[in-house]
């Protein structure tokens, strides 16, 4: 059999080589429209449910966070699996999805049902509903002040500066008060070689707001420390709208007082 196709092959000398070039013409023209990647970014198809409750046991976050994320989340279509983990302040749900499915969709189904739980506990604080992405850094970029640049002022104004940074990373415009012009520049005259997705700032205090209250004001409306500290959780809350439907997809409304 081996003999026949090498003979009928010789004998078409002319047919061979025209298919041999189209071959390589083809393999050049993919190499050429090829998808390269030094550090490859690929989602999984498993979305996670956090919702912080702080100074909660794992028993009071089981039952005030997890049972109530299990009931909204496994109604949806297109879920394998949805496991919860409850621990000592924070309660998680793990969705895992069937392969082919529309991560996307089924994320903001998960989102909007999230959101329409209205018994969560008043100390709970804001959910997050993401799905896991494997990401590799791909540069580091420093920003530091001068040696005798200390102090809470500083700290704030070198976190703005970060910050400023990180923005135009992210929309890839010219930076005129940093070092990485060049940086930039590059990503716009070689865009097929580095798009930047995301940009995070490591390193940093997280931001804090203080209330003082002096003590005579405390004693002239009668109050407590902790009645303020009641009155500031009160007020200080997101509350979930339900959601509205339209033709072209699902908006979740929701009220944010939260600072």
């Amino acid at each position: 059999m081996i003999k026949q196709v090498v003979s009928w092959a010789i004998e078409r000398s002319s047919a061979m080589n025209t298919l041999m070039v189209a071959i390589i013409l083809a393999g050049l023209f993919s190499f050429g429209v090829m998808r390269r990647e030094i550090f490859p970014e690929f989602e999984l198809d498993i979305i996670l449910v956090t919702v912080p409750y702080p100074g909660a046991s794992p028993q009071v976050t089981e039952e005030g966070i997890c049972q109530k994320l299990e009931s909204a989340i496994q109604p949806i279509a297109g879920i394998k699996k949805l496991t919860s983990v409850a621990t000592e302040g924070i309660g998680y749900a793990v969705v895992e999805l069937y392969p082919g499915e529309d991560a996307q969709k089924i994320l903001n189904e998960i989102r909007g049902a999230v959101d329409r739980i209205p018994s969560f506990p008043q100390l709970a604080e804001n959910k997050a509903v993401s799905q896991i992405t494997m990401r590799n850094p791909a540069i580091r970029v420093g920003v530091l002040g001068p040696p005798d640049f200390s102090g809470p002022e500083a700290e704030l104004e070198l976190r703005k500066l970060a910050e400023e940074i990180r923005q135009e990373l992210l929309v890839q415009r010219p930076v005129t008060k940093t070092g990485i012009a060049a940086l930039i520049q590059y990503f716009k005259t070689n865009p097929e070689q580095a798009v930047i997705s995301q940009a995070d700032i490591v390193g940093v205090k997280p931001f804090q707001i203080d209330v003082e209250i002096r003590e005579r004001d405390l004693r002239q409306y009668g109050l407590t420390l902790k009645d303020v500290a009641t009155i500031i959780r009160s007020e200080n809350t997101d509350i979930p709208g339900g959601v509205l439907k339209s033709e072209v997809g699902d908006v979740s409304l929701q009220a944010k007082s939260k600072v």
